[in-house]
């Protein structure tokens, strides 16, 4: 999808194409464990892109039942998908290749890491 502007100068069109990334993925805090999701993966399904979302450990219970819920409106299996883990499974997420960008609501601490880590291996931040 995309849209055309005409003439917006002499001899200039104006053209742009929307193409999704791909693999997306979100890192969500234990203090809101449902809203912050909510931000997330449903801009970047309806996008046409698939989500890996990590809850934090200490409340996985929320993420859960939205993927029950996203499964019973329909969303077909993977679409979504969820990993569970601490440190060790961000950093997999901001280093694996096929993960093109990588969203995060939480700490400066944990925040800085994501941000220079996902980006060093050449993910939108």
């Amino acid at each position: 999808m995309g849209e055309t502007v005409e003439n917006v100068a002499r001899n200039v069109d104006i053209y742009s194409y929307r193409v999704p990334l791909g693999v997306c993925a979100g890192i969500a805090p234990f203090n809101f464990p449902a809203m912050v999701p909510l931000w997330m993966f449903p801009l970047s399904i309806t996008l046409g892109n698939t989500y890996i979302l990590k809850p934090s450990e200490k409340v996985p219970g929320a993420t859960d039942i939205a993927i029950d819920l996203l499964e019973q409106a329909g969303v077909p299996k993977g679409v979504v998908n969820v990993v569970h883990g601490g440190a060790e499974t961000v950093t997999q997420i901001c280093t694996h290749k096929d993960i093109k960008a990588v969203s995060f609501v939480g700490g400066n601490a944990a925040g800085e890491y994501i941000y220079s880590t996902a980006s060093a291996h050449g993910k939108r931040a």
